[in-house]
């Protein structure tokens, strides 16, 4: 039996950056003071001098809070000094036509495609926007190409969405996660290469396993945000700080994951 050797695929994971046109404009449902743009400025500078190598950022959705052109544009320009490729999916905050027509950066380096193969794993981007909606759903044609995907394929697989797809015991929180949860772990217990879920949409850091099959579990994650962190505990949302964070994932080729959240210090480094 041959061991692959192949190196391990590493990716950064950022989420809910929720950016203005303006990079002095405060996040003004924030009871602690916020400019999320240069929030993420700050976030972005931080992992550009990171001395391990990456393979790919993930933007796991809600890029903007305020949802125009001029807002993608500028965001386009925050990102120009990534030297990854980008991977990035919608949330509920997104227009993904805006998105699309005007997100781009000068390295020609952002991606919008449902999945992309970097060493031995399979990455899906599965799009759990709806349209005027907080909460997530997969109607039943992102649920056929999911199949399809899946089919494909037997490689190790990160599924990457915006919408946490279990019960994080939040009671504010939960009732605006993905909505078709049981159709989604239905179709995920038939294709055992899935090995992780990684999320945004919560503000805060999670993580359990969810046995899809007998003998099989998929690590289930969410990364915190690039602007404010949210707590769970209570009835009502509660800020808990506004550390950038982030998340880590170590992907081996023997289908193994190891994953990490991190957060910047607080204040300017």
């Amino acid at each position: 039996m041959t061991t692959d050797t192949r190196p391990p695929v590493r990716l950064l994971q950022i989420s809910d950056l929720h950016c203005f046109a303006d990079d002095d404009s405060p996040l003004f449902w924030s009871s602690l003071p916020v400019q999320p743009n240069r929030q993420l400025s700050r976030l972005l500078t931080h992992l550009q001098q990171l001395p391990t190598a990456y393979d790919a950022l993930v933007i796991s959705g809600d890029l903007v809070q305020e949802e125009t052109a001029a807002t993608y544009e500028r965001l386009g320009q925050l990102l120009e000094g990534i030297r990854l490729p980008v991977y990035v999916l919608p949330g509920n905050h997104d227009v993904p036509p805006l998105m699309r027509a005007h997100l781009h950066n000068a390295t020609g380096q952002l991606h919008y495609q449902p999945q992309a193969r970097i060493g031995s794993w399979q990455l899906l981007f599965l799009d759990t926007s709806k349209p005027g909606h907080p909460n997530g759903h997969l109607e039943p044609e992102k649920l056929a190409l999911l199949t399809r995907q899946l089919v494909a394929g037997q490689d190790p697989t990160l599924i990457f969405m915006h919408h946490h797809p279990v019960p994080i015991s939040s009671p504010w929180m939960d009732h605006v996660g993905l909505q078709q949860t049981e159709p989604f772990w239905q179709l995920l217990a038939h294709y055992p290469q899935v090995r992780a879920i990684g999320f945004g949409h919560i503000h805060n850091a999670f993580e359990t396993r969810i046995e899809t099959a007998p003998g099989i579990s998929v690590q289930v994650c969410g990364t915190p945000a690039s602007c404010v962190q949210l707590g769970h505990e209570t009835e009502k949302m509660t800020v808990l700080h506004t550390r950038p964070g982030w998340r880590e994932w170590v992907l081996s080729a023997d289908g193994s994951v190891l994953t990490q959240t991190h957060y910047l210090p607080s204040g300017s480094e």
